[in-house]
């Protein structure tokens, strides 16, 4: 049986680098099916490489060995759908059509967390984001993604414990205002790409969202059908 692996991996921004990564990736009949360039800055490189690997794979192992090519580093790794992730959020948001006006806060919080392959996503009232630091800053430039560095956030729950990188996108919800936040291990964090990410999924629920929630408004009007 075969398996997906996401793997995020730092390395050195130059020619040959992931020629040695993807002959590590062969040597364990794991085949590189997707490549996502999240940053690159100061000679360095954060890509997301989809390997299709045997189920057994000790990634452990391949983690390792990794490490050992071109000062390679292996900042994360997760077991993946044969869904890209992409594709798995566009469906998600046909999907939350269909079930406007209710189901939009978990609905939002799951297209977050499926952009991002983290469990870490919560979607906050405006008075409880308030109570952060990195909400209030967001409440205060809504629609621009604020990442912060924080000790702990509670919020998370067991998904995510000690210090942690958040990003936080203010929106709104049926007209209420609200704020996206997602969190990761503070030694993984988020680059550049992934807040831009963020910043037009919310954008683009929030649209969504408006124009359905004025046909209910229209279809609940007296004579309308």
């Amino acid at each position: 049986m075969r398996s997906l692996v996401r793997l995020r991996i730092e390395l050195d921004d130059r020619p040959g680098a992931l020629a040695g990564i993807a002959a590590a990736i062969a040597g364990h009949d794991g085949n590189i099916t997707a490549i996502d360039v999240l940053e690159a800055d100061g000679g360095r490189a954060i890509d997301e490489i989809t390997v299709d690997v045997p189920g057994d794979l000790d990634l452990a192992l391949l983690r390792s060995e990794i490490a050992g090519v071109s000062n390679s580093r292996v900042l994360s790794h997760q077991r993946a759908q044969f869904v890209d992730p992409i594709v798995r959020v566009l469906r998600r948001l046909t999907t939350a059509l269909d079930s406007l006006p209710d189901g939009l806060e978990e609905e939002l919080a799951q297209g977050v967390a499926d952009l991002c392959a983290t469990p870490s996503v919560v979607v906050l009232d405006a008075e409880v984001a308030g109570d952060y630091d990195v909400g209030r800053h967001a409440l205060g430039e809504p629609g621009r993604a604020v990442m912060a560095h924080v000790p702990e956030l509670s919020l998370f729950g067991e998904a995510l414990t000690g210090e942690a990188t958040v990003v936080a996108v203010a929106t709104s919800v049926c007209g209420a205002p609200v704020v996206v936040m997602a969190g990761r291990a503070a030694a993984h964090g988020f680059t550049p790409t992934e807040c831009h990410r963020i910043e037009a999924l919310v954008m683009l629920h929030e649209r969504l969202s408006g124009v359905v929630d004025s046909a209910h408004e229209e279809a609940r009007r007296p004579g309308v059908r």
